[in-house]
């Protein structure tokens, strides 16, 4: 059956769990998009639901044969769509919790980032990206920083969400185990030392701030080295993502 009608009950409840806080109450989350939704199938995420417009029931009997999806006619699907030009194929899966312990590699070259007050989504999401294009081994979230499951971070992963460890942690519990586990911290800092990665050794973590004010002075002043990126040009600092990026690289060679 092919729901024509904005007013169906269906629609109604899909449509409000389209919004974060919304799916969040609800231990859900909503991914639309032909690419989100097969990344998270591909990476093990079961369907709860499965969305989709009359247009894209084949896409459903491939992807998702053991469940029932609910047809919308193409104009219904807008409704429910958070995209210009709705694809189509929507998925609610159970919002997988975040890990709570820090993980390790049995050879004991673990590259950790850790983002303390990280506000926006893009960057949190292309570092999620990121860690695990370079093999890091896990993202330590503070409590303030962004959802890492809202629908701009995941899109910004493209599907790295899935497939990387992302443990939400307060700073204190973070130093508590690099402390015990002998692992150096390293504070991204316009004061540090310019970056030179054979001064370095792993197992590591490196530290980065807010967007606009970089790391509190508590967090600073706990980390055993401050480094900064060399920079040639006039500008004073890189974006977020961009400065975890180049420090991930370069701690990459060291795997």
């Amino acid at each position: 059956m092919i729901i024509t009608s904005r007013d169906n009950p269906n629609v109604k409840r899909i449509a409000k769990l389209t919004k974060r806080e919304n799916a969040r109450n609800e231990g859900v989350i909503f991914l639309e998009g032909t690419r989100l939704c097969e990344e998270a199938l591909s990476s093990g995420q079961a369907a709860l639901e499965v969305i989709v417009s009359e247009d894209r029931i084949e896409w459903a009997k491939k992807y998702t044969p053991d469940v029932e999806p609910l047809v919308l006619s193409q104009s219904v699907f807008t409704k429910i769509s958070r995209t210009v030009n709705p694809q189509g194929v929507a998925l609610l899966i159970k919002e997988p919790e975040l890990s709570s312990s820090i993980p390790s590699k049995p050879d004991g070259k673990d590259i950790y980032v850790v983002l303390e007050n990280t506000q926006d989504p893009g960057n949190l999401g292309t570092i999620i990206r990121m860690a695990d294009a370079f093999g890091l081994t896990a993202v330590i979230i503070g409590p303030t920083t962004c959802d890492p499951y809202n629908d701009k971070v995941i899109r910004a992963t493209m599907g790295s969400v899935w497939h990387i460890p992302v443990v939400r942690k307060t700073m204190e519990e973070c130093f508590d185990h690099f402390d015990k586990a002998g692992i150096q911290t390293l504070a991204m800092h316009l004061k540090g030392s310019a970056l030179n990665v054979e001064e370095l050794s792993l197992p590591c973590a490196y530290f980065i701030g807010n967007e606009g004010d970089g790391l509190t002075g508590s967090t600073t002043s706990q980390c055993s080295k401050l480094i900064k990126i060399p920079m040639h040009g006039k500008a004073e600092s890189l974006n977020a993502a961009v400065a975890a990026s180049v420090i991930g690289y370069e701690l990459s060679k060291l795997l």
